[in-house]
């Protein structure tokens, strides 16, 4: 399969690291869409702003799976930590202009004013978007700062809930009863399985559709937030996906899914790719498709 001319060159690092990894990789003669030209596909980006959970090594491998199922994809990263920049943070994110969907995988940004508007314009857009694992902290601006409401709001208005805490430990997860009939989850067989990722807390917006719970153990503790108290209990149950449409009527899917774990549960890698293909409108894959799962070790500290 042809490389995007558009991937930036971590893509190319991943594609390396792609055949050096333990996949489970769908046979030719399986089951998937019928291949169209590139003007056809619909153009997902993924924008990649943190090395924290290590998505610099599983999103470029989602994005060939993606690719496997008629998207075409572009990938935007900077070189180095982004959240130590301020400038030259996300390189190539004005290929939002031209997303049908936009993946949002960031932490702690600080960006530049040109380097922002991209974003805002496209969500404003009411294209879809789609929010991994701390996407819903994507920014951190100083107080005073003319975005510092964005640090709470692109997760609260964009996927529907803003940043809470994480509890420790691995998440007992189980699919939620009747929530099976939501395009999204269709053909995910598993109703339980452990996530090695934290559970995140949530404060979800009205209209949220919860689909997959988590449950967790941590420290109690209360939190006090820009947008109210919180008690935090030791042993706490709380929604780890669900899909939405935001205030711009853009459908929207967050999971808190992304730890390079999760990439080797078949369930949440079909999970994402149904919600690529519902947000945008296309064939769902079949229920005898083969999914692509890998082994992946966290690289970060």
């Amino acid at each position: 399969m042809r490389v995007p001319h558009r991937v930036s060159a971590v893509f190319a690092l991943g594609i390396a690291f792609l055949m050096s990894s333990v996949c489970t990789h769908a046979n030719e003669s399986e089951s998937v869409p019928a291949q169209h030209s590139d003007a056809d596909k619909p153009h997902a980006v993924i924008v990649l702003g943190t090395l924290h959970y290590s998505p610099e090594l599983t999103m470029p491998l989602f994005a060939k799976e993606l690719e496997r199922f008629g998207f075409r994809v572009t990938i935007v990263q900077g070189s180095g930590d982004p959240e130590k920049k301020t400038e030259n943070v996300l390189p190539g994110i004005e290929s939002l202009a031209d997303a049908d969907l936009a993946i949002f995988f960031m932490r702690f940004l600080k960006l530049p004013d040109d380097e922002w508007q991209p974003i805002e314009d496209y969500f404003r857009s009411g294209k879809p978007v789609i929010g991994l694992r701390t996407a819903n902290h994507s920014f951190k601006y100083p107080k005073g700062h003319p975005r510092f409401a964005w640090n709470d709001d692109f997760g609260r208005r964009v996927f529907g809930t803003p940043y809470i805490v994480h509890q420790s430990g691995t998440t007992d997860v189980s699919v939620i009863e009747g929530a099976e009939t939501h395009p999204i989850m269709t053909n995910v067989t598993q109703s339980k399985w452990v996530s090695p990722g934290t559970l995140y807390l949530t404060r979800l917006e009205d209209g949220c559709i919860p689909l997959v719970r988590g449950r967790g153990q941590g420290r109690a503790r209360v939190l006090k937030k820009a947008f109210g108290t919180i008690e935090v209990k030791k042993d706490e149950t709380d929604i780890v996906a669900w899909a939405w449409e935001n205030e711009w009527d853009g459908k929207s899917f967050y999971t808190s899914f992304g730890h390079p774990g999760d990439f080797a549960e078949e369930s949440v890698v079909r999970m994402l790719l149904n919600a690529c293909c519902w947000s945008t409108d296309q064939p769902l894959p079949a229920a005898d498709a083969s999914i692509s799962t890998w082994q992946v070790k966290r690289v970060d500290k």
